[in-house]
């Protein structure tokens, strides 16, 4: 599935072009990639919604930068912002391991990572430490992924995405997982029995965009990041899904 500002389309052929206005109708086209993970992204009435989703389209709107956005699995969707000239994924947490590797626009929220597990599971670390001895779940090429290993996770469980996860810890296929503290909320909002079990970073969310993006997008979008959190547009994005 493809959105073009905003607007949904059947992807027919592997290249498309974006018109806006005169600004910017001779501009390369931005490729914007994300993953179904509320509430930072979904799908909604055709169109990509969310925390990061909205707050990303505004960068772009005030930025006056053409671009597509884009919604697939998410190893794919980091995949191509490593890989690919004028591509950018979001909303990617900021690691040790990937920074050297994207140019940065941020942030788009800062917010604590949770072990959690199911509400009736007989697994009840005392703490992280305690917690690393358990089969852990969190979807491939996942920020979780690092936090994990270097907390001393060893018993790893990589699925495609987090709602197969989330399946894993509820039928006891894994003892605990890993998410974002937003995402657990959501969890909990929609009746979904799990709980916090430890906190295992606290992380920074952004825009992560291929080295081959030319400095002045991405500065570009950093300026109207900035200005967004100063008149506390961002703000009022973060208010409409807490």
């Amino acid at each position: 599935m493809k959105w073009i500002d905003g607007t949904f389309a059947a992807v027919i052929v592997t290249t498309s072009l974006v018109l806006h206005d005169s600004r910017v109708a001779a501009e390369e086209v931005l490729q914007l990639t994300t993953e179904q993970y509320a509430p930072f992204n979904f799908e909604q009435d055709g169109e990509i919604a969310g925390l990061g989703a909205d707050q990303v389209r505004e960068v772009m709107h005030r930025s006056g930068i053409a671009y597509e956005m884009t919604l697939m699995p998410w190893s794919r969707a980091i995949g191509l912002a490593g890989s690919q000239p004028m591509t950018c994924v979001f909303t990617t947490a900021h690691t040790v391991d990937r920074n050297k590797r994207f140019k940065w626009v941020e942030p788009l929220l800062v917010e604590r990572t949770l072990i959690i597990r199911a509400e009736d599971s007989a697994v009840d670390p005392a703490d992280l430490k305690a917690a690393t001895a358990y089969r852990t779940g969190t979807q491939t090429g996942d920020y979780t992924v690092e936090l994990l290993r270097n907390a001393g996770f060893s018993q790893i469980d990589l699925a495609r995405d987090l709602d197969l996860t989330l399946t894993k810890l509820l039928n006891g296929r894994v003892d605990l997982m890993a998410v974002s503290e937003s995402y657990l909320h959501r969890l909990r909002d929609q009746g979904v029995p799990v709980e916090e079990v430890a906190v295992l970073f606290e992380q920074v969310f952004s825009v992560a965009c291929s080295l081959d993006t030319p400095d002045d997008i991405v500065e570009r979008m950093q300026s109207a990041l900035s200005e967004m959190i100063a008149d506390g547009t961002q703000a009022e994005i973060h208010a409409r899904y807490n």
